[in-house]
């Protein structure tokens, strides 16, 4: 991608903040693969607002449960009580995620999706502390200020086919493979940064989450932290 200089200060000059809110369906998310591998069984914690993996639980015994963040690290034991008897919490471990739907719905709740799309609502605490200490954890924020848009990826923020979540976009910048940087006409050099990450999603035929890995390009404009374009690519 290359850009002219006419084309590069306009686009820069109409960047801004924005706040953007996941466009995907109910149980789709993106993540990174954690640092530290995850033991068998462990159950996505999916923000729906903004479609990203925060962390993981898995039954620890006694009615207990392992909380990771998304780096795979364990951070807490936690009992999650449940609100129904429709399901046992191990069948959610084995064959669903753990949902927590924001205010796209008016209100906070937090659900399990199971084999059978059962919704179990979880106790208020566990939302509260859980949420809270995962997003807390989430190493996000690259200077003072946060990432800028130019126009055009900021539209595809609300594109279902191309939205990736801002922290996963940071991620790309902070630790991503380093390529050759973009000078095109422009005396502005431009940074490019690649990560793998993976989108998964709710298969209602089959009942089961699926995965598929792509390779995340980022470029941006280092001096004000401005993304002028992201794609991602099987």
């Amino acid at each position: 991608m290359s850009y002219s200089p006419d084309e590069l200060f306009a686009s820069l000059s109409n960047a801004k903040e924005y706040t953007f809110t996941s466009p995907l369906l109910p149980g789709e998310y993106f993540s990174t693969e954690p640092d530290t591998p995850l033991p068998p069984f462990s159950a996505p914690i999916i923000d729906d607002e903004s479609g990203i993996c925060l962390g993981y639980a898995r039954k620890h015994g006694g009615g207990l449960y392992d909380i990771f963040d998304a780096e795979g690290k364990l951070v807490t034991y936690h009992e999650l009580p449940l609100e129904s008897s429709l399901i046992d919490p191990i069948d959610i471990l084995f064959l669903g995620a753990l949902l927590y739907k924001g205010v796209r719905q008016g209100f906070h709740t937090f659900e399990a999706l199971t084999e059978r799309r059962i919704a179990v609502k979880f106790s208020s605490v566990f939302t509260e502390q859980i949420i809270g200490m995962l997003r807390g954890r989430l190493k996000v924020g690259l200077s003072a200020k946060m990432l800028k848009f130019t126009p055009t990826p900021a539209r595809h923020m609300s594109e279902a086919g191309r939205y990736v979540p801002v922290y996963i976009l940071e991620k790309a910048i902070r630790y991503g493979k380093r390529l050759p940087d973009i000078k095109g006409n422009s005396v502005r050099i431009l940074k490019r940064y690649e990560i793998k990450i993976r989108r998964s999603w709710y298969n209602d035929t089959d009942k089961i989450f699926e995965n598929k890995d792509y390779t995340l390009e980022v470029i941006v404009d280092e001096r004000t932290w401005t993304i002028t374009h992201f794609a991602y690519k099987s």
